[in-house]
């Protein structure tokens, strides 16, 4: 019996302790903080041109506080942490991007033909809009999952996965931007390089493969709407049907 006793008062501790730590103002701090973020990406990629000066200042910021906050210990390592890291990850590449945009353009850097350094700036953006747009993609469909199929879809909503997803993304992108590369690389007439067969392959199938990601792309934009108008009207039953259950108890 004392034993049963002692057990017993350990349970009710450890749900105290759970309770104060749902309670904890840190933790929905860094929620709203999250959700911002992504409201913020979503307009930037899915809504708005990426151009937008304003929409990149706020990205900029909330991704600088973003990162800040994912490498604090309040953040819970969850799938969707990853997703996150991954986009903030992605406005890293504009620092490149803007370095040698001002190299050339203000300091008039000449370390390699105007059409090479125009197509690596050209690519490393959108690198940072596919990638973007795909991780958001990505957190949609994992919204989408936890809303309809939660018990069904747990073996596909897991750390690993995240990670395995979030580098596939990565190299796919990257093979997409290479493959573009070529053809500002042959408009810059650099005769050794075009001698290559793989070089004349990627510059081949380069309209192809940028046509492919853009249709991909304008799909994925139709796809988050429907997984978000889908997790809004599941949300919306879910509390019509507990207000509904609270007034009959």
């Amino acid at each position: 019996m004392d034993h049963l006793k002692k057990l017993c008062e350990t349970c009710s501790q450890q749900q105290k302790v759970t309770s104060v730590q749902s309670k904890d103002p840190q933790h929905t701090d860094y929620l709203h903080v999250l959700k911002r973020y992504l409201v913020v990406k979503y307009i930037q990629y899915m809504i708005l041109p990426s151009t937008n000066i304003v929409v990149l200042v706020a990205g900029a910021i909330g991704t600088l506080h973003v990162s800040v906050l994912l490498l604090s210990q309040t953040v819970s390592k969850k799938s969707t942490a990853v997703f996150i890291s991954h986009l903030a990850a992605a406005d890293a590449v504009l620092v490149p991007a803007i370095l040698l945009e001002m190299c050339h353009q203000v300091v008039d850097i000449k370390f390699a033909p105007d059409g090479f350094i125009r197509g690596l700036i050209h690519n490393l953006l959108v690198m940072n809009i596919n990638v973007s747009s795909l991780m958001l993609s990505c957190i949609s469909l994992e919204a989408f999952l936890i809303t309809q199929f939660p018990v069904q879809s747990r073996y596909i909503r897991t750390v690993r996965q995240a990670k395995r997803t979030s580098m596939l993304v990565w190299i796919t992108v990257l093979i997409e931007c290479v493959i573009s590369q070529t053809e500002y690389i042959a408009a810059a007439e650099s005769e050794e390089l075009c001698l290559s067969p793989l070089f004349q392959y990627f510059l081949l199938i380069a309209p192809a493969v940028r046509g492919l990601f853009d249709n991909l792309l304008i799909c994925f934009r139709f796809m988050n709407v429907f997984f978000y108008y889908k997790v809004y009207t599941t949300k919306s039953y879910s509390r019509h049907l507990s207000t509904r259950t609270g007034h009959c108890s």
